[in-house]
């Protein structure tokens, strides 16, 4: 707190001798009979000369961050196949940019020594000049067409790989503040969700027979209870005019579950795909080696999931699904040793401000190999499993065994 305030006082003091200095020459000036904005040709030489010295200092910089900065430390190496490729995309990137920042400042500070006030010389006028407009205008265009074909390539290799049997089908849940993980399970198959299955122990809204006959009970027990309100007619006009809209919405999403019961019934296996599905709410495990197809939905606001090791980033749309695929390539265990940091773990972020506390809305993940992923997954609940546990709380019995 002391070195600050010490700090403060030094700049302070040094804008104050500043302004004074600068009252001082102004006075002197005046003792010459000078005007205070009037410039001497030395002075305009070596304010020339200075610009063009500027380089220096500025090249200094440009190379010192560049090594300081761009390195593994702070950028550290795709953690996927198609990270790879970003990278080399970003690095040509960087030297035409590189290449075009050495070439601008360079002549943008040759150009305001060699051309610095003369008295005894007058500027030219210079209408225009067809090939060199041609010049600066075709050779940008053609650097641009290069970097945007090859940002489409890679674009259109990430999110339409080649269809592999093999691939991990992972949804990423969003809403204000935390992700919430479903795998596919033994059937790799993600089944069906609706924002009308949705209850305190189904966020997901997924459509299986057990959490169909869980919806059923929860909203036909909040339709009873508020039918024999409004059959009374005790509450005030406002009131009972806002439960009686309350009661059509309820009546109405009873009908629509009672359609997901009348579809998985009837045999409809994207109905029946959700009772091996596995829910992770802590860390995400993925398999190395195995391409991953990501899912993501929000329920709230727009999130963007974001795995900045495995270049990954995509936005999550209320009402629509959207998807990435990448195959992770290095463990973490391999991570930890390549950057010497026993502490490392990737992390799933929310790139896209959701509220509050965005910022605490973050997933560890983990790599691990084929045999590892396979032994957890097997040790977790499937969401059947914990369908059943809150039917059994609410009195009722499983039935998906009955009908499959």
């Amino acid at each position: 707190m002391l070195f600050n305030l010490i700090l403060l006082a030094v700049v302070i003091l040094a804008i104050l001798t500043s302004a004074r200095l600068l009252m001082v020459f102004q006075f002197a000036a005046e003792l010459r009979g000078k005007k205070a904005h009037e410039i001497s040709e030395s002075e305009n030489n070596m304010n020339a000369l200075l610009t063009l010295l500027s380089l220096v200092g500025l090249f200094s910089m440009f190379f010192y961050l560049t090594a300081a900065y761009y390195n593994e430390k702070y950028i550290p190496g795709a953690a996927s196949e198609h990270g790879v490729e970003v990278d080399s995309l970003l690095n040509l990137n960087f030297y035409v940019i590189t290449l075009a920042f050495f070439i601008t400042q360079i002549m943008l500070m040759w150009f305001a020594y060699k051309y610095r006030y003369n008295k005894n010389r007058r500027a030219t006028h210079y209408a225009h000049n067809d090939k060199l407009e041609m010049v600066w205008t075709i050779v940008p265009a053609i650097v641009m067409a290069v970097l945007v074909l090859k940002g489409l390539i890679v674009w259109n290799h990430t999110t339409n790989p080649d269809p592999d049997k093999n691939t991990l089908n992972l949804e990423l849940y969003a809403r204000q503040f935390d992700w919430t993980a479903r795998y596919s399970g033994k059937d790799n198959s993600l089944g069906k969700a609706s924002y009308t299955m949705i209850n305190e122990g189904n966020i997901l809204g997924l459509i299986s027979s057990d959490a169909i006959q869980e919806q059923l009970s929860i909203v036909r027990g909040d339709s009873l209870q508020i039918d024999s309100t409004v059959s009374l007619g005790f509450l005030p006009t406002e009131k009972l005019d806002e439960e009686k809209t309350r009661l059509r919405r309820l009546i109405h999403q009873i009908r629509t579950v009672a359609e997901f019961e009348y579809k998985f019934n009837s045999g409809s296996e994207s109905y029946a795909a959700s009772h091996d599905d596995v829910l992770i709410r802590d860390t995400i495990i993925l398999p190395v080696n195995r391409p991953v197809k990501l899912h993501m939905r929000s329920q709230d606001v727009i999130h963007s999931a974001y795995l900045p090791h495995f270049r990954v980033h995509m936005y999550c749309v209320p009402g629509s699904e959207t998807y990435f695929a990448f195959k992770p390539i290095t463990t973490t265990k391999e991570m930890k040793q390549k950057l010497n940091n026993p502490d490392f773990e990737y992390r799933l972020y929310c790139n896209n401000i959701c509220g509050a506390t965005h910022f605490n809305m973050m997933l560890p993940v983990r790599v691990v190999s084929e045999k590892e992923y396979a032994t957890w997954l097997a040790s977790k609940k499937t969401f059947d499993d914990e369908t059943k546990t809150r039917l059994a709380n609410l009195g009722l019995k499983s039935n998906f065994a009955k009908n499959h």
